[in-house]
């Protein structure tokens, strides 16, 4: 557990690089996501320390806390739209992918299922319902995520296999949409090339058939047995709206 800790301290220090490419100054979602990311290894590490020491109930809880509120899931959630407002569309990007995967699955190796089932089922909820009133492009991506990680979280219930599947289709989606979006306003010359990518993007996001989103729902769904699936769907239609 140390190790998987010291990794993710690695990748976090990589890429605040990423979010401050310049070093001239620190921009404030930098500072958000280096407060919010070293408190959350803290309270892993402390977790660990007292599962060492035997303290297991103690232990577990606080490594919870710890890798929910790295991951950005609910109930510690309310941090990531505000950080990815004002972040770069490549950092954006690599924090609703990229920087998910590591702490999911260790969630999904600590946390007992009763309370993987409440996590998913309110991801699912938040995601639809939060970005319905939202202008921000970046914002509306945020919680469309919470709704896509309440997949991906019922996937890794079932197989790590399904989770990978439905995670790559989902970086998928979201690099081409933000590529898009990263080109408008640049070149006239790139707009039907910023328009294609985007659009395809956002069908893959949608989930709407014959694209790879559609077919990654499909496959968590026939891989799942449980009722909580009923409010991924609910999740998902509600969040086309936006």
């Amino acid at each position: 557990l140390v190790g998987v800790w010291l990794g993710m301290e690695l990748n976090l220090y990589g890429f605040l690089v990423i979010m401050n490419p310049d070093g001239h100054y620190i921009p404030e979602p930098c500072v958000k996501y280096f407060v919010v990311q070293s408190t959350g290894s803290i309270l892993m590490l402390g977790g660990f320390v007292l599962l060492m020491q035997q303290f297991v109930v103690g232990g577990l809880m606080m490594s919870v806390v710890g890798t929910v509120l790295k991951s950005g899931i609910s109930p510690l959630h309310s941090w990531v739209p505000s950080t990815i407002k004002n972040s770069s569309w490549l950092a954006s990007g690599l924090m609703l992918t990229w920087q998910k995967v590591a702490p999911l699955i260790l969630l999904s190796m600590i946390m007992p299922l009763g309370g993987m089932w409440m996590v998913i089922g309110l991801m699912a909820m938040i995601g639809a319902v939060g970005g319905l009133n939202q202008n921000s492009v970046r914002i509306m991506s945020a919680y469309s995520s919470f709704v896509h990680t309440s997949w991906m979280l019922l996937g890794l219930t079932w197989s790590t296999v399904v989770f990978m599947s439905y995670f790559l289709v989902y970086s998928m989606s979201v690099g081409l949409f933000f590529y898009g979006c990263s080109l408008m306003n640049k070149l006239s010359m790139m707009s039907q090339l910023s328009g294609a990518a985007s659009g395809m993007g956002l069908m893959m996001l949608m989930g709407m058939p014959p694209f790879l989103g559609f077919l990654a729902k499909v496959l968590v769904f026939l891989m799942s047995s449980s009722a909580i699936i009923v409010l991924c769907i609910m999740g998902s239609v509600i969040s086309l709206k936006y």
